[in-house]
């Protein structure tokens, strides 16, 4: 098990634009404050999107698009570094009309309408490297 302490750095509320793909803005947003760790949560509504399942036997994750409007019910993810970069990883639970939801790993959306909240954490940035058993970049020891 990986464990480690940080502090609270700074909390940064933002309105995310109009037609911009929402990982994309997350990331742009978190290199350009120089967030190298952290927590974030959004809100708000995606003219399309693509999910991901990771399948565990195959290594392979599914893709789940969805090409109409959907409510972002919630999506929240953390921050860390993966080759050298800030890295955003993000899941999301998205409603679609009559109220159904469909969630996974965000791979990409279209912002109709978005808030989001970056909580900084200041310490030594976590670094993702790749994992063998998974196949799957994730934290490790070395840093």
């Amino acid at each position: 098990m990986l464990v480690r302490e940080f502090e609270r750095g700074r909390s940064v509320l933002a309105r995310l634009d109009f037609g911009a793909e929402i990982v994309e803005s997350i990331t742009s947003l978190a290199e350009k404050l120089s967030v190298e760790a952290g927590v974030f949560s959004a809100i708000g509504a995606l003219q399309k999107a693509e999910l991901g399942y990771y399948e565990q036997d195959t290594h392979r994750y599914r893709t789940i698009k969805i090409e109409g409007p959907v409510e972002l019910v919630s999506c929240q993810g953390n921050i860390s570094i993966r080759d050298g970069r800030v890295f955003v990883h993000p899941h999301a639970a998205l409603a679609d009309p009559e109220g159904g939801l469909r969630g996974g790993h965000l791979h990409n959306g279209t912002i109709f309408a978005a808030e989001l909240c970056i909580q900084e954490l200041k310490g030594e940035p976590l670094i993702r490297t790749h994992d063998p058993i998974t196949d799957l970049y994730l934290w490790s020891e070395t840093n």
